[in-house]
């Protein structure tokens, strides 16, 4: 994997550990429970996307004459 790909990932991660503990923060100091749920919500998005793009960076490096191994990622990733 390339350095800008790992900048890109570790930045990514970085701002998810931050919200993750922005929610245990507010957690902490008991705030509502719907604006604790958003910010549940933004950091599993959050997550999603860091998934989706390593799996796209694990797709490319795939030759297309490989395509079961493709399917068996896919697979993997949504447990289809």
């Amino acid at each position: 994997m390339n350095l800008k790909f790992m900048e890109n990932i570790d930045n990514r991660i970085n701002r998810l550990i931050g919200q993750i503990e922005g929610i245990r923060r507010m957690i902490g100091k008991k705030r509502d429970c719907a604006e604790i749920a958003q910010q549940i919500l933004a950091a599993r998005e959050a997550l999603s996307k860091i998934g989706i793009i390593i799996m796209k960076e694990g797709i490319c490096r795939i030759k297309s004459k490989d395509k079961k191994k493709v399917e068996k990622l896919i697979e993997r990733v949504f447990r289809v």
